[in-house]
């Protein structure tokens, strides 16, 4: 037989895409060949329009081109665009492996059960309704059934919640009990089928909640190794029962009228079971049953044996080599095939839907072979380190699900032969058993494992689906759009860097792990603390906390450059210009690094800040400007690193020029010798926390008592008046005749002022961080009365600087939604008209600074068309004011949040000058925790939020809800001015916790008018609900009257009757109470109380943990209770009181009731013999110094007094050393 070659038919356009690549391959190599370093943006369109990009338009081609571009030197050659198409489509595969839906959820949930052996199937016995037959088996509609060894069955709602459980073998006169092996659910007949080590068959009936046998299949040569049933739903009679045996033989039988009278027919005579003889079943001597034995299929024992309706034929596995799988019919008519394994096969699972069949066996490989194919597998799947034990094929999504020993779970997909999921088996804690049986319900998506203990794999779709859209897994450091390739870039704790489709919300790209270090193999991500992007756009730049910073070519996650700070601190601000790199951070300097250049090019600045740089910012030309945690911001110039000023509110509202800094530092040099100490490259990072953990003990007390004063000085005078300004002039010049009030007003005043002082020293020291500097560049920079400079950090204070050496502080207000609140994130459009601000309670704040702080004001005419423009764009506006509200001025002294009075602003920024409000246009709750970043794009006015709730979101100017990164909304349009474009929906998370006035921002305005609708119908309704009730439960209580008359009278008319006369009296039958199984009985009578304290079974294994370390017990606390429990008895003796019988520990009666052992009562543990001996040494004798006297009251002795001189007293014949003291007639010992 000749054998033909298998021609392979070439894909036409995977042919056709090789042919254009090789054409622009040419291209790029005639430009090398010409001198060219590569191909310019004209030529580059050129050839992708004569190649692979003819479908592109010019703009995505632009776009393309600056993608592979990203040194920007203008100009594309070959290996910059092999590599940048490798790179992408290596990091987007990996994207989307992470971004896979996973099957099942990452930890299991454990469930508590009777059973004490190894579990050796769950099944599942669905609700069968026999009037309508849909054909195919309702996985949500039945219960689950679990068998031990031991032969216990229990059974479980589809919640896995316990429903009752039943012994199978209750034998009482056998030394040892059979080990039960597997079970079969008879859903058509509602029966249970369970096998043993006996070789039998024993066949439940379940029917009327009951567990009672039924048949006895007997007569079985060989022990039962594993069963399989099916029924058919349209034809109920019919059902096959077909098992293997040790002896690798296949027994099947037939039944063809299971609902008449049972599979074997009904029990003869009063029996309540029936015995049938396999063989005589197999010589169809059974009315409607016929049975089949297939002889020596397999060399060894039968693994698993399984019967496939679809194809009238059945599967049975063995871990023969030779054997390894059977495919044949029952009655040989059609072809048997035999598939061939090395070392066997120990598990399979058929799919109908893809005509399929899944193995796993000792070899670790996971096969997929086609029925008809038996000489080779489809496909073979890799990734065990174990043999696999249990297979399963999930149809839903084409996938295999596959458990080794080891109990890892790897989960594949048919479709591209990958694995999806791993569970490693260190996660399936259910001691230290492999898997004996497992079962996955195919509706559900659930998967229950078993050992001696039960867990469950489930995935609650409803609560999946409640739960809010993430965008990383871990907390967002930030997220800063693009405005060359219009997306968004964000990058999170774990070093996962993400890039986003802002019209679409899509996730274009991810690279893991951007910065890491390696420990003993493992790589470990470390946080990412800054990011930027380089002028053109083209590459993000990265800081760690680590102390290093990469150069990104984002589009396809390339690392193009990388370098270390000296010091390895955290990098907290880089800013990116023309061929330079500033680098700062907890080093408390400013490093230059060029561009494209090595560490050995390093500059640095000289050492300026006292303290950690907490945020830098960048103004185009030449301006940089520093903020440190002690309050300073420092602006520096970028060409020469010289110091034009620093501004600091703490110390003064004006700009402090560098010659006064230096004075100002000589000054403190003498003072304080150690602040002035110049910092080492090498400093630590807890300098700081351990100047804090100095003064912090100090320092507390003084807030506190500020707020108290504050809380004092609010009753008299309003909260907004930080303080007066004749306090203030009263303070500095003092009157020298005074009255007494007034010396007593002065004396509080000056307490106040000193108060005030410690306060803001303190505020100085711990609450002045610099976490964010935004310029506002539209503004004049050289105009002394212009703030151009916006600052914001702890506390939620805003402050407006004018750089101008005449400038300094021009405002300051609290841009957090409740006192206390810090502000981190700060963002302006394009004209400076706007800012924007988070918090870190998560509110969103929108300013209007038009005329905050600037020399530009607006006439009246002027400011009435600003503000109907405000009031038609922003809800917030509608929603307090009406249109003709028009201010007088955008900017208020009197806006300020509630209790301001707490924390004001220090006294050396001049509050009552620099205080004041811009006009705040929006504010709503944007996340749950707190916004760390906040951005505004002017091309489609939106808003992006980045949180530590871990999303980030986007949102119209007026704050309508357009989605989270993570989900996929419609195309967003170039200017989404017409907000009702966008359908209104407001985040799970905000609607629980948000308040009414941001659900009614959110929610455009409107009102919930459905609310008043539902109302009203639900109040007509329940006025209708009542009378029908009223009119039902007069009805029924009529019925229930009539029907107590008619029982009293049956009830009369029985106990008497007219036949017998009066000596007739009805015969009353008791029901007699359950059985309790035997498994939980013992061999004597125990009492009820015993057993609902414990239950005495043997168990295979429990689950335990470590004891913890419990200290020993002092001698004389012992002591002391000896001394309470002899003294007390002996009291009692004396008296001749009777000593109240106490009862022993449920436990000791028990094992008495076990053993046949009489019960040791605790009052016969002292002997009387003894009592009289002790009391005849106390009345007697004088030992050791101690003098024993009984004082008798009526004649009993009620107390033993022990005289000074006394070393110890008399216990079971033993000294037991004491400090004086008395027995008191309860028995206690009382020290004198």
């Amino acid at each position: 037989m000749s054998i033909r070659p298998v021609v392979t038919v070439p894909n036409p356009d995977q042919v056709a895409a090789d042919v254009k690549y090789a054409r622009l391959h040419e291209i790029f190599q005639s430009s090398e060949e010409d001198g060219e370093p590569g191909l310019s943006i004209s030529e580059f369109k050129r050839a992708m329009r004569k190649t692979v990009g003819h479908n592109l338009t010019d703009d995505q081609i632009e776009v393309l081109f600056m993608k592979v571009d990203a040194n920007c030197d203008g100009v594309v050659d070959w290996e910059e665009y092999v590599t940048y198409n490798l790179l992408e489509y290596q990091e987007r595969t990996i994207m989307y492996e992470m971004l896979k839906d996973k099957p099942f959820p990452p930890e299991i949930r454990e469930i508590g059960s009777r059973h004490r052996d190894m579990i050796v199937r769950v099944a599942f016995f669905p609700a069968i309704q026999k009037r309508i037959h849909s054909g195919t088996i309702d996985y949500a509609s039945g219960k689950y059934v679990t068998l031990s060894k031991e032969g216990v069955v229990s059974f479980w709602s589809l919640k896995m919640k316990h429903l009752k459980s039943y012994t199978t073998h209750t034998h009482t006169d056998r030394a040892t009990q059979p080990w039960l092996i597997d079970l079969v659910c008879m859903y058509n007949v509602n029966m249970l089928a369970v096998t043993s080590t006996d070789r039998e068959i024993i066949i439940f009936d379940l029917q009327a909640n009951k567990f009672q046998k039924r048949y006895f299949l007997t007569g079985i040569e060989n022990c039962i190794t594993t069963m399989n049933y099916w029924a058919s739903l349209r034809d109920l009679n019919r059902a096959i029962l077909i098992w293997g045996d040790t002896g690798g033989n296949i027994y099947v039988i037939v039944f063809e009228s299971c609902l008449r009278g049972g599979p074997f027919g009904t029990p003869s005579g009063k029996a309540t079971f029936k015995r049938v003889s396999l063989p005589e079943v197999l010589r169809h001597f059974t009315l409607g049953v016929k049975g089949y034995k297939l002889a020596n299929i397999h060399d060894d024992w039968v693994s698993q044996v399984a019967y496939i309706p679809q194809l009238h034929c059945f599967l049975s596995c063995c871990q023969s080599s030779k054997t390894s799988m059977y495919f044949g019919d029952i009655e040989k008519k059609k072809t048997s095939t035999y598939f061939s394994v090395n070392k066997g096969i120990l598990a399979f699972d058929y799919c109908p839907e893809n005509n399929i069949i899944v193995t796993g066996g000792m070899d670790y490989l996971v096969r997929v072979w086609n029925p008809y194919v038996n000489n080779k597998a489809i496909v073979v799947l890799m990734g065990h380190s174990k043999p696999v034990t249990h297979m399963v094929i999930n149809v839903k999504k084409n996938q295999v699900v596959s458990i080794d020993k080891g109990r890892t779970i790897r989960v594949f997909d048919l479709k591209d032969q990958t694995c999806v999921q791993q569970i490693s088996g260190r996660v399936v804690k259910l001691g230290p058993f492999p898997l004996s049986s497992i079962y996955f319900n195919p509706k559900l998506q659930s998967l229950i494992l078993a050992t001696n203990q039960i867990a469950v794999l489930e995935r609650n779709i409803e609560e999946e689906k409640n739960i809010e859209v993430i965008s990383h897994n871990k907390p967002i450091f930030a997220a800063l759009y693009n405005k060359t390739f219009g997306s968004v870039v964000s990058a999170c704790n774990d070093s996962v860097v993400s890039v986003w489709d802002l019209g679409t919300g899509e996730k274009v790209i991810q690279f893991v792990n951007a910065h890491k270090k390696v420990e003993r193999g493992v790589e470990i991500p470390i946080e990412i603390t800054a990011m930027t992007f380089d002028p053109p756009g083209r590459r993000l730049l990265t800081g760690a906390r680590d102390g290093s910073v990469k150069v990104w070519n984002f589009n396809n996650g390339a690392c193009l450059q990388q370098f270390r700070t000296p010091e390895g601190l955290d990098i907290t601000g880089i800013v990116s210009t023309q061929h330079r790199i500033y680098v700062t951070g907890w080093c408390q300097t400013v490093h230059i690094y060029i561009d494209g250049a090595g560490e050995e090019h390093l500059k640095t600045w000289r050492t300026r800040h006292k303290d950690d740089i907490l945020c830098m910012s960048y103004l185009s030309p030449n301006i940089i400007a520093t903020g440190s945690y002690d309050g300073d911001v420092i602006v520096w110039s970028r060409d020469t690193g010289q110091v034009y000023c620093t501004l600091n509110a703490f110390v003064t509202k004006n700009p402090i020029a560098e010659n006064k800094q230096k004075k100002g530092s000589l000054q403190e040099s003498e003072t304080d010798q150690d602040d002035d100490e110049p910092l080492s490259s090498n400093r630590s990072t807890g300098i700081w926390k351990e100047k804090i953990s100095k003064k912090a003990s100090g320092a507390m007390h003084l807030i506190s008592k500020f707020r108290e004063r504050a809380s004092l000085v609010g009753r008299e005078r309003r909260m907004s008046r930080v303080v007066n300004k004749d306090d203030i002039l009263s303070l500095r010049s003092p009157s020298p005749h005074m009255s007494d009030e007034s010396s007593s007003s002065q004396s509080r005043l000056s307490s106040q002022a000193q108060d005030r002082e410690e306060y803001d020293k303190f505020c100085k020291t711990y609450e002045a961080g610099i976490e964010k500097i935004l310029f506002l560049e539209k503004r004049d920079t050289l105009n002394k009365n212009t703030a151009m400079l916006l600052t914001s950090g702890a506390e939620g204070w805003i402050r407006a600087w004018s750089i101008h050496h005449l400038g300094g502080l021009l405002g300051q207000f609290n841009g957090s939604h409740r006192v206390g609140e810090s502000v981190y994130a700060m963002a302006t459009d394009g004209n400076n008209e706007y800012l924007f601000t988070g918090d870190t309670m998560g509110v969103v704040k929108v300013w209007d600074i038009t005329e905050y702080c600037t020399r530009h004001k607006y006439t009246a005419k002027d400011r009435e068309s600003r503000w109907k423009l405000l009031y038609k764009t922003f809800t917030y506006l509608r929603v307090l004011y009406s249109e003709d509200d028009v201010p007088k001025s955008l900017t208020s002294r009197s806006l300020k949040p509630e209790n301001i009075g707490k924390r004001p602003p220090p006294l050396s920024s001049e509050p009552r000058v620099t205080l004041k409000y811009p006009l705040l246009v929006n504010s709503y709750r944007a996340h749950t925790k707190s916004i760390t970043n906040i951005e505004f794009v002017d091309d489609r006015k939106v808003i992006i939020t980045t949180s530590t709730d871990c999303s980030i979101r986007v949102w119209t100017l007026n704050g309508l809800f357009i989605g989270s990164f993570g989900e996929t909304w419609g195309p967003l349009p170039k200017s989404p001015a017409i907000v009702h474009s966008f359908r209104i929906r407001i985040p799970q998370d905000l609607r629980r916790i948000g308040s009414a006035k941001s659900l009614k921002v959110l929610n455009h305005g409107r009102h919930p008018l459905w609310r008043y609708a539902y109302d009203t119908i639900k109040t007509r309704g329940l006025d209708k609900a009542q009378a029908h009730f009223d009119q039902q439960q007069k009805q029924q209580t009529t019925k229930k009257v009539e029907k107590i008359s008619e029982d009293y009278q049956i009830e009369a008319e029985l106990e008497s009757s007219k036949v017998l006369g009066k000596s007739y009296k009805r015969k009353v039958r008791h029901k007699m109470p359950p059985i309790i199984p035997k498994f939980i009985e013992t061999a004597g009578s125990v009492s009820k109380e015993i057993f609902s304290l414990i239950m005495i079974a043997v168990y295979h294994s429990l689950p335990f943990t470590e004891l913890e370390h419990v200290d020993s017990i002092n001698a004389p606390e012992v002591d002391d209770v000896k001394r309470r429990y002899y003294g007390s008895h002996l009291r009692d003796k004396f008296k001749g009181q009777a000593r109240r019988k106490e009862k022993a520990p449920a436990i000791l009666a028990l094992f008495n009731v076990l053993t046949q052992a009489k019960p040791t009562s605790p009052g016969k543990i002292i002997k009387k013999d003894r009592m009289k001996k002790i009391y005849n040494k106390m009345q007697e004798h004088q030992l050791g110094g101690v003098d024993m006297v009984v004082h008798s009251d009526m004649g009993n002795p009620s107390n033993i007094h022990r005289t000074e001189g006394h070393e110890g007293v008399w216990e079971d014949d033993h000294v037991v050393p004491s400090g004086s003291g008395t027995v008191s007639s309860s028995g206690s010992f009382v020290k004198h």
